[in-house]
């Protein structure tokens, strides 16, 4: 597992519209995760949290713990960017 490979998921997932929408119709946290090591991603829920908190802070927006807790929860998963945050956008969160 590494933190290598939640960065290179992120990167995939912006560009792989077949691997979005597999994540987006699987049932809840547990397919998701089946789905992305199907895929060939191995990394920790926490190992992606210090992704997410690392593009965060490259992009000059610190993230409150509730969101942090809100997008690891759900693999980043928030309206158009399946998985992939964009912190260019004030966060929203569909849950």
């Amino acid at each position: 597992m590494s933190v290598q490979s939640a960065r290179d998921f992120l990167k995939k997932i912006k560009s792989d519209q077949g691997l979005q929408d597999r994540l987006e119709a699987a049932p809840g946290l547990e397919a998701r995760q089946m789905i992305i090591k199907a895929a060939g991603f191995d990394f920790t829920l926490e190992e992606y949290k210090q992704v997410i908190e690392e593009l965060a802070a490259a992009a000059g927006k610190e993230l409150t713990p509730e969101e942090l807790n809100k997008i690891a929860a759900g693999l980043g998963r928030r309206p158009g960017t399946i998985c992939a945050p964009d912190f260019r956008m004030p966060p929203t969160f569909p849950y």
